[in-house]
């Protein structure tokens, strides 16, 4: 593969990074959803013990859950590209967000510092998320949500 060719990639699996925290941040749920494969490995930074399996999995849980302000800053994005049609890659994610929907500025309800591992596939419609492992290192202020453990159903394991 040529240089060129890996700098493509890499830009191209770069940009799923970024566009997920900005469809997250904007309740697209829909595009967010299309950013993976269909066959795809999800889990919530908050809840790596419970990954969710496929497209539709990842979708429900985006659109169902409660809406809120979050803000996503995806840094330290580092991709390696293992062939034409697979790669991988990590990123450091900081997440603040906030239930309240009255009127800005909002106030913050703790910041959270963690990352995602990656695997990223090429499919007939570009570049997809093939398995995204989100987890939480740090965090400061407010709470840590416990969040309630999904059902095999909604993990698409049914």
């Amino acid at each position: 593969m040529d240089e060129l060719a890996r700098l493509s990639i890499e830009a191209a699996c770069s940009r799923l990074v970024l566009e997920f925290a900005k469809f997250n941040d904007d309740l697209d749920h829909e595009r967010l959803a299309q950013l993976f494969a269909d066959d795809c490995v999800f889990a919530r930074p908050l809840d790596p013990e419970h990954p969710y399996y496929g497209r539709e999995a990842v979708h429900a849980i985006f659109r169902d859950r409660p809406p809120r302000l979050t803000r996503h800053v995806m840094t330290n994005i580092i991709i390696d590209v293992l062939s034409e049609t697979e790669a991988k890659g990590s990123c450091y994610v900081t997440m603040i967000s906030s239930a309240e929907v009255e009127s800005p500025p909002y106030p913050g309800e703790g910041i959270f510092f963690g990352g995602f591992d990656d695997e990223f596939v090429k499919s007939a419609d570009g570049w997809k998320f093939k398995s995204r492992i989100g987890n939480v290192a740090l965090y400061q202020g407010g709470h840590v949500p416990n969040l309630p453990v999904p059902s095999d159903e909604e993990r698409g394991l049914k």
